[in-house]
């Protein structure tokens, strides 16, 4: 069943605001699991991320049911590789700096029989497959480039920083953060808080945190709250220069409205006795197993069915080593206007036992900005209409860095020239997309990006969607039809990077798809007409949404 987007998503507004632009993640889905589709779908069309970023793996149910494990090897063949092979073939590899993994995926990875010694998903991403010497993870030596301290009380730090500006300073040593929409298998949450989490993470980037606050709790669970303690005091001192607050109370405090964060460290309690969290907020505490289903301890996910947008957990024993877990400065990044990605790789350590869900791209300090394409012209027949440039006006002076994609991939780099050159000769007819962004020259790049639409007219081609109807159970059937006095010699459709259907071109060819394939979200759908000279020329995305009811066999 199909219905218009509107009645099914908040609609995005033109100028997204972000500090981790989102055409810099990949977001990886399980071919096999509906879920991991419907999430993986509402995530990118809600935050903006190119449907080319959208990567499908064809993954076994032995990787996800019980205790949703794999191998090293597994991994590597099943995941790791695939998506980079993906990645490569797109023309992407200069554009991802990060992984999200929708749901239905393995959370840890078996390293050794000793429990202590095993990697969570993250970790093995983090290291590009790479399993680090065992005795590093089971100790918390592994150490993250990316990791900004201190180390210990009073010891150096580092300033906030966006991936970009990490990517630029470590070049080749820059390792894959990553992070997971929500956790579904045995004793995790329902659908219903995974989206609500993706739902909050757009709230918090659209409305900023406002004035932050958050509880740092102390406990008389001595092994789990004293490794963190002494973090706390700066982080006030942090928090309070950015217009935050930061409470440091001992045990539980009363209920709370509004919070954006609480930390703590016990192995049981009942995160919605802390109170109602904002959208973007963070519920986290320090213990063993809380992402470890089918041991005891209360698990990560219970702050997230309490109303916490993010929250991290351990997957196997990690014992009280601190570098293993975020440390409080994690609201100092957050609050600067790093997401909630970038919040977390820069306050763990040693990132390779944890689990990270939520919405990464939530984000709690904004910068608007509104962004003009001059002298870009609707439609463009020569090379001479090629060229614009791009211009951005902020709320305050600040120096701006530029970049752009065409048909979600990047054809400009960051950069302050402001000049935009189009590949002209490339581009066939029809329709492109142009995203111009625009980031504040600072460590955190705050800053946004807007969409413009362009048609190429060169030979006079054109194509678009007439129709898109039901067909057999299941099916969907669209009909194009190409304008020019040219006829195409194939038809195809286009979604998500991925080809649905391709057929010779005939006055009534019919181009035919499996509702499954897609899954359930909202889409966008583009028709490809192919020349006899080898020109491509796209259609207009036409956007739609699939609801199933019941749920498809």
């Amino acid at each position: 069943m199909r219905r218009g987007i509107a009645t099914l998503l908040i609609v995005l507004t033109a100028c997204a605001v972000s500090a981790q632009m989102p055409h810099r993640v990949a977001v990886l889905v399980n071919e096999n699991s509906q879920d991991s589709k419907k999430a993986a779908n509402i995530f990118a069309v809600l935050h903006g991320v190119p449907g080319v970023n959208l990567i499908y793996l064809d993954l076994p149910d032995s990787m996800v049911a019980g205790r949703a494990e794999c191998t090293p090897e597994e991994f590597r063949t099943l995941i790791y590789e695939p998506a980079q092979k993906t990645i490569e073939d797109r023309g992407l590899n200069d554009q991802i700096l990060a992984w999200i993994y929708s749901v239905d995926f393995p959370i840890r990875i078996v390293t050794s029989s000793n429990d202590r010694q095993q990697m969570s998903i993250m970790g093995l991403t983090f290291t590009r497959g790479r399993v680090p010497p065992l005795e590093q993870i089971e100790k918390g030596l592994f150490l993250s480039p990316l990791f900004a301290g201190p180390a210990k009380e009073g010891g150096p730090k580092n300033p906030p920083s966006s991936f970009d500006v990490l990517n630029a300073r470590l070049k080749d040593r820059m390792p894959l953060p990553s992070m997971m929409l929500g956790y579904i298998g045995e004793n995790g949450t329902d659908m219903g808080t995974v989206l609500r989490c993706i739902e909050d993470g757009v709230r918090a980037r659209r409305q900023g945190g406002g004035n932050p606050r958050v509880l740092l709790v102390k406990t008389d669970d001595k092994a789990r709250s004293e490794p963190r303690e002494w973090q706390y005091a700066d982080v006030k001192a942090e928090l309070a220069l950015r217009k935050g607050t930061a409470v440091i109370a001992t045990n539980q405090p009363p209920a709370q409205t509004g919070l954006m964060g609480v930390m703590t460290g016990a192995a049981n309690l009942n995160p919605s006795g802390f109170g109602t969290f904002a959208p973007g907020a963070l519920g986290e505490h320090f213990t063993s197993w809380s992402a470890e289903f089918q041991k005891p301890q209360t698990k990560c996910t219970e702050w997230l069915k309490a109303g916490a947008t993010v929250t991290a957990g351990m997957v196997t024993e990690p014992y009280n080593v601190w570098t293993k877990f975020p440390h409080a400065r994690f609201f100092s990044h957050y609050a600067s206007g790093c997401t909630a990605m970038e919040s977390f790789y820069q306050s763990i350590a040693s990132p390779v036992q944890i689990l990270l869900l939520g919405d990464p791209l939530s984000q709690i300090r904004r910068l608007p900005v509104q962004i003009k394409a001059v002298g870009l012209n609707k439609e463009i027949t020569s090379d001479l209409d090629a060229a614009f440039v791009a211009q951005a006006k902020f709320p305050i002076p600040v120096k701006v860095f530029y970049s752009a994609l065409l048909d979600g991939k990047q054809i400009k780099a960051m950069e302050g020239n402001k000049l935009v050159e189009l590949p002209f000769a490339q581009m066939g007819d029809g329709y492109h997309e142009i995203r111009l962004i625009a980031q504040e020259l600072s460590s955190v790049t705050l800053g946004g990006f807007k969409d413009f639409p362009i048609r190429i007219n060169k030979k006079g081609r054109s194509l678009k969607i007439t129709g898109i109807a039901d067909g057999a159970p299941h099916q969907v059937v669209v009909t194009a039809f190409p304008g020019g006095e040219d006829r195409p010699t194939e038809m195809a459709l286009l979604w998500n990077g991925r080809e649905l259907d391709r057929k010779p071109y005939t006055a009534d060819t019919q181009l035919v798809f499996d509702e499954r394939t897609v899954g359930e979200g909202p889409h966008r759908l583009q028709a490809v007409a192919v020349y006899e000279d080898g020109m491509e020329v796209r259609s207009e995305p036409q956007s739609f949404a699939i609801a199933f009811n019941p749920s498809p066999e």
